[in-house]
């Protein structure tokens, strides 16, 4: 079993979908070279995925099922005996971003006889980990591109925000950022020229 955690600066319905849309995967996702939804209805998807393994072509279908912000990709054919990962998507305590979480367990089956677990291990660790990561940065892209086409603030964020900071002050605007030095008042000294 390999978990995985992630945060990404977008919205949950933002992450999600970039995970959820299949289609995109061969886009952005490691090791997938082409998709094809073979059904859908409602929640539930059958998806063949092209993967490309060190160098080889492998096929696999995947059941895709989404229910309460939580997505189960589990293998019905292809070459591991066993292949289930659970994604979650949760804003984090702070409520700024989403949580991504994954818990995959899979099994090679004789294959895997001939391969070293811990190596296996690692390399399907680091693969999960790189989907994380490109998923995270797709996501992040994309919310920021809605912000700046429609200037909106994601869901959940004050409007306004200032912090006095050692130097002036900090403000969050609209989900952006800016730093503003503190100006000496008229006189030419900070106390007023007292």
């Amino acid at each position: 079993m390999i978990r995985k955690l992630a945060r990404a600066e977008a919205q949950v319905e933002v992450v999600q979908g970039v995970f959820r849309d299949s289609d995109s995967w061969p886009q952005w996702m490691p090791g997938v070279a082409a998709t094809r939804t073979l059904s859908a209805d409602g929640d539930h998807r059958l998806v063949e995925v092209i993967l490309l393994v060190f160098g080889r072509r492998l096929v696999q279908k995947l059941e895709c099922r989404e229910q309460d912000g939580r997505m189960t990709h589990r293998q019905v054919k292809g070459w591991f005996r066993k292949w289930e990962a659970v994604w979650t998507f949760a804003p984090p305590p702070d409520g700024q971003g989403t949580t991504i979480s994954l818990s995959l367990d899979f099994d090679l089956g004789v294959a895997g006889l001939f391969v070293p677990r811990k190596l296996l291990g690692d390399w399907v660790g680091g693969l999960i980990q790189d989907t994380l990561d490109q998923g995270r940065r797709r996501a992040e892209k994309l919310a920021r591109s809605r912000r700046e086409l429609t200037g909106a603030v994601p869901v959940g964020l004050p409007l306004l925000q200032v912090w006095e900071t050692a130097d002036g002050f900090e403000v969050r605007f609209a989900g952006r950022t800016f730093h503003v030095e503190a100006l000496e008042p008229a006189g030419g000294s900070k106390d007023g020229g007292r």
